[in-house]
């Protein structure tokens, strides 16, 4: 029975090892791959403030179009009909 549970530490240390290492090079992978994610978050950032220009000027682009709709609406109410 001694001898049974001196195995079974022993192969539970060999695993124990094996786990650490495996934890060990998870944490190297996690830490390249929040470095990367730090690089395109960066990346991502500058392309939303280029599309939120070219949105921004969509929209000043249809309030003019508004803004000249109704003043011609008010032109053509206010201009007399000649016949």
């Amino acid at each position: 029975m001694a001898s049974m549970l001196k195995k079974n530490s022993m192969a539970f240390g060999d695993i124990a090892e094996k786990d650490k290492a495996i934890v060990e090079e998870t944490a190297e992978a996690l830490s390249s791959n929040l470095a990367n994610i730090g690089k395109q978050g960066g990346r991502l950032n500058k392309y939303r403030k280029q599309a939120w220009g070219t949105t921004g000027m969509t929209w000043l682009a249809v309030l003019v179009v508004v803004c000249v709709f109704f003043i011609l609406v008010l032109f053509m109410r206010i201009a007399p009909k000649r016949y």
